[in-house]
């Protein structure tokens, strides 16, 4: 790797981070301590139950579709409306059985036209970035997310005038759309499909199902804990875990780097270099787990202080709980690019019943913190899994090329 593409790749890296931090301040230190005190833990709670169905729904559509792309695009000739097309399918769809699972838990029909639009704004905004992505132009990767930081701001405004609280997210995704619109072409030609459609419908839905499986384990403290214990105690695991989510959420655009650059050499990991990505991956956790550690209980302290005596006993658990969780995200990136979509679901979707069954069993004994052990066990057995898996496939694929020579 030549010097000149290390420091685009740095350069890269920087506006893919600055983007999500802006994004996630705006969010974290403005909008839901402001909601917080506003409405109160329980409230927050049912807000945040809506907010969980769109981090379920929404990133395992968009982004599935939207990593499915990049990787397509290497063998097959793909546009914009093999995917438009499959993301307004996939997206209505999602939207509507999300919407009528949980509908017991909206007040009126206006709650679930909004829930509606904003489900399909949000699954629509996660894909909208591949534009950027496809050109390698972060630059204006990092204005998209900068759009939709001062969409969320306005949003909140409209929102101290009608008490709708939609509006702050509406706002924001409606704005990032826009702004794609304008600078970027994947949703031109939005209809017009080509012979490779099936192709990357098929291929978007399997990765896509991955994904919902890896969002449900992501968001289940919210679901999960909503009907076990109780609303109080989704916002208290919100609180807790926020600083470590962030940390997934900020590992994600450089997992995209990561994808995106990889996909365009001619020749794939060898185990030796994705014996040296676990170890850096490794040594990045450990260092944010060190930060979450003492970040939390400021963070908490400062902005969420009628909560902070409830949520001291989980801060260890939960931070090692999320910062495992963004280094198997950054193994299942690496692994990708070598195996098959179908090894991806494999594993997820053992992982999400691994959990399922350790979460009723210990929540219902322990409350919280038996969640909070639960996840965190499930998570433990996820990086394994998925590093065995990687060292497999190399394996057998070095052996396979040593037989053909």
């Amino acid at each position: 790797m030549g010097e000149t593409q290390k420091k685009q790749i740095l350069g890269n890296t920087v506006y893919t981070m600055g983007g999500m931090l802006l994004m996630n301040g705006v969010l974290q230190l403005l909008i839901y301590p402001l909601l917080n005190r506003h409405m109160g833990a329980d409230q927050m709670g049912g807000l945040l139950y809506i907010m969980g169905l769109v981090s379920i729904l929404c990133p395992s559509i968009g982004q599935s579709l939207n990593t499915s792309r990049l990787v397509v695009r290497r063998t097959f000739a793909v546009t914009n409306g093999d995917y438009d097309r499959s993301l307004l399918l996939f997206g209505c769809i999602g939207s509507v059985i999300a919407v009528l699972a949980s509908i017991r838990f909206m007040t009126g029909g206006g709650t679930i036209i909004l829930t509606l639009l904003l489900l399909m704004l949000t699954t629509f905004r996660y894909y909208g970035d591949v534009e950027y992505r496809l050109n390698l132009n972060y630059r204006r990767f990092f204005v998209y997310y900068l759009v939709m930081s001062i969409g969320y701001i306005a949003g909140f405004g409209l929102y101290w005038l009608t008490d709708v609280w939609f509006l702050i997210f509406l706002t924001g995704e409606a704005a990032s759309l826009i702004y794609v619109s304008v600078t970027g072409s994947v949703f031109r030609q939005f209809f017009v499909k080509s012979d490779s459609f099936k192709v990357a419908c098929s291929r978007g839905f399997f990765l896509m199902l991955s994904y919902l499986i890896t969002n449900v384990t992501l968001n289940m403290d919210r679901v999960a804990l909503k009907y076990m214990i109780g609303n109080v105690a989704v916002t208290q695991y919100y609180v807790v875990s926020l600083i470590g989510k962030t940390m997934v959420l900020l590992i994600a655009p450089v997992n995209t780097i990561v994808i995106s650059y990889l996909t365009r050499r001619e020749h794939t990991l060898c185990r030796k270099e994705f014996a040296r990505a676990v170890l850096a991956g490794c040594s990045v956790s450990l260092v944010f787990f060190f930060f979450c550690q003492i970040a939390t209980p400021v963070f908490v302290k400062l902005l969420y202080p009628d909560l902070y005596e409830a949520i001291q006993g989980l801060v260890t658990v939960v931070n090692l709980t999320q910062v495992l969780g963004m280094f198997s995200a950054f193994l299942f990136i690496l692994v990708l690019t070598f195996t098959d979509e179908k090894w991806q679901l494999i594993l997820q979707a053992g992982h999400l019943i691994l959990m399922t069954v350790l979460v009723l069993w210990l929540t219902a004994q322990y409350g919280i913190m038996g969640f909070s052990c639960a996840v965190l066990a499930a998570n433990v057995v996820r990086v394994l899994a998925v590093t065995a898996l990687g060292l497999a496939k190399l394996r057998k694929r070095q052996t396979k090329k040593i037989e053909e020579v």
